[in-house]
């Protein structure tokens, strides 16, 4: 027997996302807008709350296990489920001292050695000044 339906939808890893229906409220006029525009309502709820919250909830796994660092944010349940070294950075930050954004690879934290100042990054601290 074939399945019917829409395909479940998966994360980057492969695994099926679990969905819950959630029953919202609207006005009338806005509820016909959104079916004359075609917007996929559930579609935007999961946008909408993802955007809003995206200090505390991951757009990829909806976890809120996020990390903040000196550097960016990254979640470590997304992190924990691929085998590398290297994070997946939800959010770089910009380093305090020169203003250019962490670049990981190329451009992260340091600190200088004559400590002229605290915080810096590959770009402002050169490598035989650097800790």
């Amino acid at each position: 027997m074939a399945s019917v339906g829409r395909p479940p939808e998966v994360d980057k890893h492969g695994n099926v996302i679990q969905k819950s229906l959630v029953n919202v409220t609207i006005p009338t006029k806005l509820a016909n807008f959104l079916k004359e525009k075609g917007i996929n309502r559930s579609k935007l709820f999961t946008d909408i709350v993802t955007k809003l919250y995206k200090e505390k909830l991951c757009p990829t796994c909806y976890g809120e296990d996020l990390i903040t660092t000196l550097v960016g944010r990254f979640c470590d349940d997304c992190n924990n489920k691929i085998p590398t070294e290297t994070y997946v950075w939800l959010e770089l930050f910009n380093c305090k001292n020169c203003g250019n954004k962490y670049q990981p690879g190329y451009n992260m934290f340091a600190q200088p050695k004559d400590r002229s100042f605290e915080k810096g990054c590959f770009d402002c601290v050169p490598k035989e000044n650097r800790l």
